[in-house]
């Protein structure tokens, strides 16, 4: 079911959490016909790319409009950290017992809808080769203006006015390809992860992932609680009907097709927010629901 409602007093709020996809193939073909048909097809929102563009001045403000996402980033930097430890990728091994300090190095690295930098100056610290891309020309300048301040970046650390797809297109293939945060925030979800998986270097490159959940709980805590109660975030920035669960996700990750089967789901994590130390942890196993908001999905290119 493709949602296209707004709440009102006179609708059943339950018929919003119904699931989005009832076949991934279905919706592909049902939603999506016209666009794919057009040689300049896209899955960039334009008003989510100007959304994030209004505000490419606050993105290294601590307490802006982006605040999740900076106290967000040490538990994505330590899931990929993880997730990556002693993981052979092609010819190089990427484990903190060989390089503490700098564990992605020898690793080529992608950052997609990587706004002011957030999370790709956290890859480059840790020894990766990143590459930021945006397809917002304000969001990847303020990117390079912030990355002059520390030396250390220089040299490993690029930024591109970009969309996945044209990366694509060019023939580039990364060690570990990262979507994080933006594909709540794109047109077509099923399209967007397709570049993303292709930009994936084959034989065990890896796809981090990280989004919300399309539950009741989540559209209380992201929606109404944290755009229009608290104004934690500004009012607009989530769009519910574009959530996916764990389940929609993993099943679009496992139907990607190239010469055969793209690979495999290898990790799940629900995530959730501390509202007494406002840090972000890793939910454990016996909270029910831990996949009801915010999670991080990892896949692996066979």
């Amino acid at each position: 079911m493709f949602l296209k409602r707004t709440i009102t007093k006179n609708v059943n709020i339950m018929q919003l959490f119904k699931p989005k996809y009832a076949c991934i193939h279905a919706l592909t073909r049902k939603y999506y016909r016209t666009e794919q048909s057009s040689p300049e097809y896209s899955t960039i929102n334009e008003s989510e790319v100007s959304k994030f563009s209004q505000i490419a001045n606050e993105w290294w403000s601590p307490n802006g409009p982006v605040k999740l996402l900076h106290t967000m980033n040490p538990l994505r930097i330590s899931y990929i950290r993880e997730q990556l430890k002693n993981k052979k990728i092609g010819d190089e091994v990427s484990s903190s017992s060989y390089h503490h300090h700098h564990p992605f190095r020898g690793l080529r690295m992608l950052d997609i809808g990587c706004g002011g930098g957030v999370l790709t100056e956290a890859l480059v610290r840790l020894g990766g080769s990143v590459i930021g891309v945006d397809a917002s020309d304000e969001n990847i300048k303020i990117a390079k203006l912030h990355a002059k301040k520390d030396p250390i970046l220089h040299g490993n650390l690029e930024y591109q006015c970009i969309t996945a797809e044209k990366l694509l297109k060019q023939g580039e293939t990364f060690d570990v390809v990262c979507a994080m945060e933006i594909i709540e925030h794109v047109n077509n979800p099923v399209e967007f992860l397709k570049a993303c998986a292709g930009l994936v270097k084959p034989g065990g490159g890896y796809l981090f992932l990280s989004t919300i959940s399309r539950t009741p709980l989540s559209y209380i805590l992201t929606i109404l609680l944290a755009e229009n109660t608290f104004k934690i975030v500004p009012q607009g920035t989530h769009d519910f009907q574009k959530y996916l669960r764990p389940d929609e996700l993993q099943k679009i990750i496992e139907n990607i097709k190239n010469d055969d089967k793209w690979g495999k789901v290898i990790d799940i994590t629900g995530i959730g927010l501390n509202p007494i130390t406002s840090k972000w942890c890793k939910l454990p196993d016996w909270i029910p629901g831990k996949f009801d908001v915010n999670y991080f999905l990892t896949a692996q290119r066979i």
